[in-house]
């Protein structure tokens, strides 16, 4: 996302843009002109999308890379054999990296203006080979140190290769600077902190009923949604915890699309609009255990039964999260206990509190992935956001745009998330009051801190929610990043 809001700002104020990616659909993203493939024998004829005209144009390169797609988080992608960075061969490596320094060859011909290098790796080394020293900006996010970087000296020497050669490292924040700078401490004078932005007018406080009208409406004619996660896999799922067959949820989550909202996402939305009254609180992300989404539902079952819960994303562990609703809903330590036991999933709550929270399932909506056409109405309906990752993370996007869409966002306190939550809970005078300690009792810890907020006055809430919105519209926008980026890139 943070490649195509920055590239859509470019275009917008009147630059040529030439983005190389993997996207097997561009004719879909209403910011690209025209698409084609770059590889060793340069340019393809390009394909133009009929997007309407700005004053600068986008053209997105597919570089030919072959069937292999090397990714930090296995996931499935449409027309590719997906492996991990960490599990590529050494000759896999080294073609994939060819291949691409072939095509960045092919498409910047004569030296771009200004050229910006995506992750630390394998961005800036493919950048370094291909146009030579200091004519890209390194741009880190995150997951690459976590996935490549910090598990295997290889890519931790393919990532001081590439930014050593940049004319300008930049990052989120401070933290993941840091981070890098421990990898390559010769970048040090050479790093700066560029936030990344949030688009205001799309994130925006909407009243709850409206909001989750209007997103069931536009799920309602989405016609791929036939293709998600269709509702029997619940039984499937809970049927595999009864008989503690773990490993059966994996292969689950696999048997629909996990890239589309569910097939009756529209029909919970519209549940959730019809019943006004009570408190709503949200996740928004990837559903894999590094990110902490079992905190939200092991937190949840602590708090009131008054209080709902929306789960909005997609991912491999979708189905270890629905047998843990299904334990939680049946009132099974037992199952409980298996999936604590046989699972990533760090689960904290005793028997005795998972037995108490019978009929659990009726509080918990998931709906799959949402994409920005429909997620900044679910999160406007929120009261509460949180963002629970155990990831060291980057910036923390999900918080920004929870707080621009009007939700108070509630969040790790760690890495980046913590400057996150700092620069939030100054802007609204209330240090500590959006952020949990992570590690060892954070269930309790960040059921204590939705406690808090929830009883709050909702005239109080909306007050400080407000607040939260107005810093994010000031200082974390997508043009403030896409102008601070080019001025870093020389352009």
């Amino acid at each position: 996302m943070y490649t195509a809001k920055v590239a859509e700002v470019w275009r917008r104020q009147g630059h040529e843009v030439v983005l190389l990616c993997q996207q097997t659909r561009p004719e879909a993203l209403a910011f690209v002109d025209a698409w084609g493939v770059v590889g060793n024998g340069g340019v393809s004829a390009l394909t133009e999308t009929g997007a309407d005209p700005a004053a600068g144009r986008v053209v997105l390169l597919r570089p030919s890379i072959g069937s292999l797609l090397p990714v930090f988080v296995e996931d499935e992608y449409e027309g590719f054999e997906v492996k991990r960075f960490v599990d590529l061969t050494e000759e896999e490596l080294d073609t994939y990296l060819e291949r691409n320094v072939a095509a960045l060859r092919a498409a910047a011909g004569a030296a771009p203006d200004a050229a910006v290098a995506g992750h630390l790796i394998p961005g800036p080394v493919i950048a370094r080979r291909a146009l030579g020293d200091g004519s890209f900006v390194a741009k880190v996010h995150g997951s690459d140190l976590e996935y490549a970087v910090r598990l295997q000296d290889r890519y931790a020497a393919l990532a001081r290769e590439g930014v050593e050669g940049a004319r300008a490292v930049v990052g989120a924040s401070r933290d993941v600077l840091r981070r890098t700078i421990e990898v390559a401490p010769a970048i040090r004078d050479r790093t700066r902190v560029i936030e990344p932005g949030v688009d205001v007018d799309r994130w925006r406080p909407r009243l709850r009923g409206e909001a989750l009208q209007e997103a069931a409406l536009r799920l309602e004619r989405d016609p791929e949604t036939v293709r998600g996660r269709p509702t029997r896999v619940d039984g499937a799922a809970t049927s595999a915890l009864a008989r503690g067959d773990i490993g059966a949820l994996d292969g689950l989550a696999r048997e629909y699309d996990q890239s589309v909202p569910d097939p009756d996402a529209a029909a919970r939305l519209r549940s959730l609009a019809a019943a006004t009254d009570g408190p709503l609180i949200g996740y928004l992300g990837k559903l894999i255990p590094e990110k902490g989404v079992e905190r939200v539902l092991e937190a949840a079952a602590l708090l009131d039964p008054g209080v709902r819960v929306v789960v909005v994303g997609f991912g491999l562990g979708r189905e270890l999260l629905a047998a843990l609703v299904a334990a939680f809903d049946a009132g099974d330590a037992e199952g409980h206990a298996r999936l604590r036991e046989g699972s990533r999933l760090q689960l904290e709550l005793g028997p005795d509190e998972v037995r108490a929270a019978r009929g659990f399932r009726e509080r918990v909506v998931f709906t799959g992935r949402l994409d920005h056409r429909y997620a900044p109405e679910v999160v406007a309906a929120l009261d509460v956001l949180v963002v629970p990752s155990t990831l060291e993370e980057a910036f923390g996007m999900v918080a920004a745009e929870g707080a621009a869409a009007g939700a108070l966002p509630l969040v790790a306190r760690h890495s980046s998330l913590a400057e996150v939550a700092e620069a939030l809970e100054g802007a609204v005078g209330r240090p500590g009051a959006l952020s949990f300690e992570p590690g060892p009792g954070a269930t309790r810890r960040l059921a204590a801190a939705l406690e808090g907020l929830l009883a709050l006055p909702p005239e109080e809430r909306r007050g400080l929610a407000l607040t939260a919105r107005g810093h994010v519209a000031a200082e974390w926008t997508w043009k403030r990043t896409a102008e601070r980026l080019l001025a870093a890139a020389g352009g």
